[in-house]
């Protein structure tokens, strides 16, 4: 039998949390709720990737300030746009998982 103790699971909450639920809701309010309802509001859709990616940086550095949060941005303008192109949710959210997972893989321990 498996188990985790400690910081071991502190680790699998926190990567869970990075990789699962953090993609979903994220893209869910920022994709689906603030950029969609730009866009049926009549924005065109570079202003409407432009605020959201900003607004999504600014909730980024609310939340954990500095430089790398606000680096969140250019992920988010590719985010916004594969949004744009489809207007689908779940590509979103893969590649936002996929973002997070590069980050804690590769940036994170250099920070």
């Amino acid at each position: 039998m498996w188990i985790v103790e400690g910081a071991e699971m502190v680790d699998a909450v926190a990567a869970g949390f990075a990789l699962g639920v953090a993609p979903v809701l994220e893209e869910t309010v920022f994709r689906a709720g603030l950029q969609e309802s730009l866009l049926r509001r009549g924005a065109p859709g570079a202003v409407s990737v432009l605020l959201t990616a900003g607004l999504f940086a600014a909730a980024h550095a609310l939340l954990r300030p500095g430089p790398w949060a606000w680096a969140t941005a250019a992920p988010a303008l590719l985010l916004g746009a594969v949004y744009l192109r489809g207007r689908r949710l779940w590509p979103c959210i893969a590649l936002h998982a996929l973002f997070n997972a590069l980050w804690w893989g590769l940036l994170s321990p250099l920070v």
